[in-house]
């Protein structure tokens, strides 16, 4: 029984400030009772265990339903570098990156930016004067995640929420130039998936190298 110095409404405003309590001293759980759902339906009776097993169903669930996302995010990454490794055509190549590449990630869009006008203008890419692209670029393999700057004037489609900006090596194009990564959702803004789009961005590089 609760002494009087301390009431019900106590013991609840407790637990719901410390909802881990029960995790951080698991064996107070043993010298308690807790109601069991009896055939008379009470609605108002929870069983202690019942949760306790819907509630780890619900973290195995989770548990697959990110494993299957892992598995199949994989697949696509290992199908997008068997892919990329077999161009030996730079204008081929970004068809891909723009076109299959671009739709395997779920992305709006994907392309390069760099300050050579005609050589954007023969290869379909994103143009940007080179103090502006100075401003992005901070150093080799440098990787921005965050919501589009309208400012910056890359890209005038008001759908690319986010952006991923990654500053490619200097030497392949003489000059200093970027890959981009456009999305109409906040996928860029949490900084999920850090690693896997500066991989990605390096063997893209790689790719680049190669071609140029």
């Amino acid at each position: 029984m609760l002494t009087k110095k301390i009431d019900k409404k106590q013991v609840e405003d407790f637990l719901l400030k410390n909802p881990d309590f029960f995790c951080d001293t698991p064996s107070i759980l043993s010298r308690l009772n807790f109601p069991v759902k009896e055939e008379s339906g009470e609605k108002n009776i929870v069983s202690f265990k019942d949760w306790m097993i819907s509630s780890l169903k619900n973290q195995k669930k989770e548990i697959i339903e990110n494993a299957k996302h892992n598995y199949f995010t994989q697949r696509k990454i290992h199908s997008s570098i068997l892919n990329i490794i077999k161009f030996s055509n730079f204008k081929n190549f970004m068809s891909f990156m723009k076109n299959d590449f671009r739709k395997s990630f779920d992305l709006e869009m994907v392309n390069l930016i760099c300050p050579n006008e005609k050589f954007c203008s023969e290869f379909n890419l994103l143009f940007l004067e080179e103090s502006k692209i100075e401003k992005i670029y901070n150093c080799k393999n440098s990787l921005i995640m965050d919501a589009t700057d309208q400012k910056l004037g890359i890209v005038e489609e008001q759908n690319i929420y986010s952006n991923a900006i990654f500053s490619l090596d200097e030497k392949i194009f003489d000059n200093k130039a970027l890959i981009f990564f456009g999305s109409k959702d906040n996928r860029f803004i949490t900084n999920r998936a850090y690693d896997l789009i500066s991989f990605l961005s390096k063997i893209i590089e790689y790719k680049l190298k190669e071609l140029m």
